[in-house]
């Protein structure tokens, strides 16, 4: 087999190659050209053809230059915003089989060898790398920017090996379940994991999800099984299947799906993955007797690797951003293949480096009254853009808005937003972030990130609601019948007399008492056949429908789009009329549940949404 560059007149014959050659390793841009290994039966064939220009023989060269991998310009590295870009700072773990801690083109900050678990020698050299795998993936993440071998896509971040396979590419479920949790305690930013498995592992999905909650961004590698057979949903392979997961399929120099590569709805983005020039261990390199210290390696474990860096860049570009926001940054800049929007070959698309142009940066002000509203100045937003969307903590909050003032609500915490321009009635992929320290009020059990923080601290802001003595909120205690009367009276400005404490109903006394009979008054409310109000039963969704419906004076609506919400249900135009305003909503599934228990925190955001027509999203 031998190693020569096939010239061409004018250009390079594609299908001339893959006839004629046993591998094409890499085609050059500048030149009519490729790099190709072939036999001397197959250089016959290619000397005889008219579109052949010249074949030239590698030859042995000494390393004193750095190459720029195809895949590199691929994910648009070499036009990263702002170019100094370099994933500094970024903490990236290399689930693999190690790597090699004297290569002179890599630089570790750090590991740990798991292997232990798995044999007594496991890790007789640490988390040196005795297999290649791991070596290979570090290079595509982070080999230097220097003279020599390859560039990384974050040359500057701080690379972890953590060795969860022996010299034989082997682990087990607990080598990397234990590198998993060693990432966690390290606080890991980002895992690459080019590890596979065909069968699912309900212990490995725990520890998975474990670090996904710590914050920590999980990319796999989809794995190298083909297309799927006849019946078959999917070849994604764990832990690349796991929702909490990145998977990552691979293409060719063509931007074609890798041959090999697995196929699934679990697929998120593809990367470059086929004949990759990266990193290998020297003394692997000394042992075939030659000591170059790089590779060509192909599979889903090289594409993997890509998207690592790239979400390295992201980290350093974004810091404020939460994994949940650099996902949806990554699917929003994957530039689509294949069929049109995601598909099980090419996920949301060929991964891409964030173009964002920041020269003329927006800015955003923004105050605090202390009691936890928080006023947003979107001025030089509303007036170079036709509208934008808003977003608190990766959720929409805002569609379309032409504001110049946002109003918004929190419990004390950091809360972190997100505006994206909206042009010609489509959201752009750029976006401004601001981060608003908010410093009161406190409710100890209430995160600022919760979806229903913003709606608890409006309430509390306007009087309506409060935590317990202890500071805590009991965002999930089930609420009572007394106690919805008093926030329903509240909130529609029911003064009542406090001379007057009587009430109509024989078991009402205390402090919901002169709520519940102004409201009865007003036939808001009413009581049981037998006398009764029964103030300590606990309020359905059904029953909150009715209540904030009359109180609000909202016309019920005959039909509804609710699976469980028909004639039978009492209430039900309620829930119809409610639901046409966006003041309530249902499950994913279709269902309401009219006859489920309403916790404190449900309440509270259907209260916010018929009070404040801010909070209704349409």
């Amino acid at each position: 087999m031998k190693k020569a560059i096939i010239f061409f007149h004018e250009t390079v014959d594609f299908e001339l190659l893959k006839s004629h050659t046993n591998s094409i390793n890499h085609v050059f841009e500048e030149l009519p050209a490729a790099a190709v290994e072939l036999t001397e039966t197959q250089q016959a064939h290619l000397e005889s053809s008219p579109q052949v220009e010249r074949i030239h023989y590698d030859r042995k060269m000494k390393t004193s230059g750095q190459v720029v991998p195809w895949g590199y310009k691929a994910v648009g590295a070499d036009k990263r915003i702002p170019m100094n870009l370099s994933g500094k700072g970024v903490k990236v773990g290399i689930l693999d089989s190690g790597v090699d801690t004297k290569h002179p083109d890599l630089q570790l900050a750090g590991g740990a060898c798991m292997m232990h678990k798995f044999s007594p020698d496991g890790c007789l050299h640490s988390y040196n790398d005795d297999n290649g795998h791991g070596t290979h993936v570090a290079g595509v993440i982070g080999a230097k920017n220097n003279s020599i071998g390859v560039v990384g896509i974050a040359p500057q971040a701080q690379l972890y090996s953590i060795k969860v396979l022996d010299k034989n590419g082997d682990g087990s479920t607990s080598t990397i379940m234990a590198g998993i949790e060693w990432a966690m305690k390290q606080k890991i930013d980002i895992l690459n994991i080019s590890v596979t498995s065909p069968y699912y592992d309900s212990a490995l999905e725990q520890m998975i999800q474990k670090a996904s909650q710590a914050g920590i961004i999980l990319v796999a590698a989809a794995g190298n099984e083909g297309k799927p057979l006849a019946g078959e949903p999917t070849t994604v392979q764990y832990p690349a299947r796991f929702k909490e997961v990145i998977a990552v399929s691979s293409i060719d120099h063509y931007k074609q799906y890798g041959e090999l590569s697995s196929v699934g709805k679990e697929v998120e983005v593809a990367a470059p993955g086929e004949n990759i020039y990266s990193t290998f261990p020297t003394a692997l390199m000394t042992s075939r007797g030659t000591k170059s210290g790089y590779e060509f390696m192909s599979g889903t474990s090289m594409a993997s690797p890509y998207v690592t860096g790239l979400i390295a860049l992201y980290k350093e570009k974004y810091p404020q951003m939460n994994s949940a926001q650099i996902r949806k940054l990554l699917q929003a800049n994957a530039k689509d293949l294949g069929p049109k929007g995601r598909d099980a070959y090419y996920g949301y698309g060929l991964a891409q480096v964030d173009k964002t142009e920041e020269s003329d940066p927006v800015t955003i002000p923004y105050k605090t009254d202390g009691k936890g509203k928080i006023i947003i100045d979107t001025s030089q937003l509303a007036s170079r853009y036709e509208a934008y969307n808003v977003y608190r903590f990766g959720a929409l909050i805002a569609k379309q808005t032409t504001a110049s003032e946002i109003i918004d609500y929190a419990t004390k915490g950091t809360i972190q937003y997100e505006f994206k321009p909206v042009i010609n009635g489509k959201e752009e992929t750029s976006r401004i972030l601001l981060q608003v320290n908010n410093p009161s009020p406190v409710l100890k059990d209430l995160s600022a990130s919760i979806w229903y923080n913003r709606f608890i601290a409006y309430l509390q802001h306007e009087g309506i609601i409060s935590g317990y003595h202890d500071g805590n909120f009991r965002p999930d205690r089930l609420l009572t019948r007394g106690e919805s009367a008093i926030l329903i009276g509240k909130a529609i400005g029911i003064a009542p007399d406090p001379a007057k404490s009587g009430t109509r109903f024989k078991d009402v006394s205390g402090t919901s008492a002169p709520f519940i009979e102004v409201l009865a008054e007003k036939k808001i409310i009413k009581g049981f056949q037998d006398g009764l109000y029964r103030p300590n039963q606990q309020v359905t969704r059904a029953e909150m429908a009715i209540l904030i419906g009359k109180a609000f004076e909202i016309t019920g609506k005959a039909q509804g789009g609710f699976k469980d919400v028909t004639e039978n249900v009492t209430g039900y135009q309620y829930i119809n009329g409610l639901t046409a305003l966006h003041i309530v909503n249902g499950y994913s599934n279709g269902y309401f549940r009219p006859y489920e228990k309403i916790s404190r925190a449900n309440f509270s955001s259907f209260l916010a949404k018929a009070k404040n027509k801010e909070f209704r999203l349409r």
